[in-house]
């Protein structure tokens, strides 16, 4: 009888420290009672969430100054006239609040990093916004963490250090060059549609990688990855149709200048997204309008007609979530690619272009000259004639 009291004692002292258990560990238990059938059916069916991943731009390129800067009504035809397009300065806004690296590139053979540089700012001169245009300067005047990059052909690339300096540390702990980054420097010769002067653009520049997470920072983790060049990948290149003058002729007109179209297959060879600003009106007062390629719209990734414009707080076409991937225009990141959309080798391509190039700098500098049979026989005198003929005679 005390046995049998003993064990009932020691087998509900057993279910209670089970139950205690169970609960610490955050377990909870389900009586078999009427109605609770239910409620069990409804927890079993819950469902995970897994929350996707937005990679915002880490640079974005407006490949040549149209893309970036148009002529204003009163002014000429030449770069004195030009003026940020609508929508330029907030989208550079948002890189200075995430971090992505904005470069603006230009082919023009005699241009310089100094002279894009103060195209930049008689253009911001120009702009409807003084106030956005003051911040714009603020943005490009810091060396460090600059936000607005400046490149063309006759820059000479270099490896941009990769540790931000540290007045507090020590003289051995100075800024580090990453030497694996490697540069083509091939000036002219790497002028688009080989994408080498893209490649060597985007490896110039330094930023701080974001860590995983959503859209505008959410869920986003603290993982902090070391300073790198911006991903080719993560990369989105504007670009615009040629410039022409009022009276008809092409403003880039030249066999050492390159087309939208070039600019267009360089950046689609990078690996990088390539969005086209297509011209829709055309105003007769501008001494300068753009001129459109359909054939270079057809191999771009999407085609907008405007950035939008300088309003944060209104909904625009064109911002660093809307290019995200994935975003409003595309799912995928891009991979190298030609103008069919078959992968290619990119260093491949960057050989290609420079041997048919120093092919031709070399043909041209030997000086050959190919005279009409006409104008020969026209030189050859008389004397001339009856010496060669004598050396025939001879033979």
């Amino acid at each position: 009888m005390v046995a049998g009291r003993v064990i009932c004692f020691l087998a509900h002292l057993l279910t209670i420290s089970i139950v205690c258990l169970s609960y610490a560990l955050g377990f909870q238990t389900i009586a078999a009672q009427p109605g609770n059938a239910n409620r069990k059916a409804s927890a079993s069916t819950t469902k995970l969430q897994m929350v996707r991943n937005i990679d915002l731009p880490e640079a974005i390129v407006f490949y040549g100054v149209e893309s970036m800067m148009e002529h204003s009504s009163s002014g000429d035809d030449d770069d004195s006239s030009l003026m940020l397009r609508p929508g330029v300065v907030r989208l550079i806004n948002e890189c200075l609040d995430v971090g992505t690296a904005a470069i603006l590139l230009s082919e023009e053979p005699d241009a310089s990093e100094i002279s894009a540089r103060q195209l930049f700012l008689s253009a911001c001169d120009l702009s409807l916004d003084a106030t956005a245009s003051s911040n714009i300067q603020k943005i490009i005047e810091g060396h460090e963490n600059q936000v607005l990059h400046f490149r063309t052909l006759n820059s000479h690339f270099v490896c941009p250090p990769t540790n931000d300096y540290d007045e507090e540390s020590s003289d051995d702990q100075t800024d580090e060059e990453d030497e694996s980054i490697e540069f083509y420097n091939l000036q002219s010769n790497g002028r688009s549609p080989s994408p080498a002067f893209l490649l060597d653009s985007l490896r110039s520049v330094i930023i701080d990688p974001r860590g995983f997470g959503g859209s505008s920072g959410f869920g986003r983790g603290q993982w902090v990855e070391p300073r790198r060049s911006p991903m080719t990948a993560r990369t989105v290149v504007f670009i615009a149709g040629d410039r022409v003058s009022k009276n008809g002729i092409d403003v880039a007109e030249g066999e050492e200048r390159s087309t939208v179209k070039d600019r267009c297959a360089a950046g689609r060879a990078a690996g990088c997204r390539v969005i086209y600003l297509e011209n829709l009106t055309s105003d007769e007062n501008l001494p300068v309008s753009i001129e459109d390629d359909t054939d270079a719209m057809s191999l771009c990734d999407a085609v907008i007609d405007s950035f939008g414009n300088d309003n944060a707080r209104e909904i625009q076409p064109v911002s660093l979530d809307a290019i995200s991937t994935p975003g409003d225009y595309w799912l995928n990141p891009p991979n190298p690619r030609d103008d069919v959309g078959n992968g290619v080798a990119v260093d491949e391509i960057v050989e290609y272009f420079r041997t048919e190039r120093e092919m031709e700098d070399a043909l041209s500098d030997s000086g050959c000259v190919v005279v009409d049979n006409d104008v020969a026989d026209e030189e050859i005198s008389e004397d001339e004639m009856a010496a060669i003929l004598a050396d025939l005679d001879a033979l």
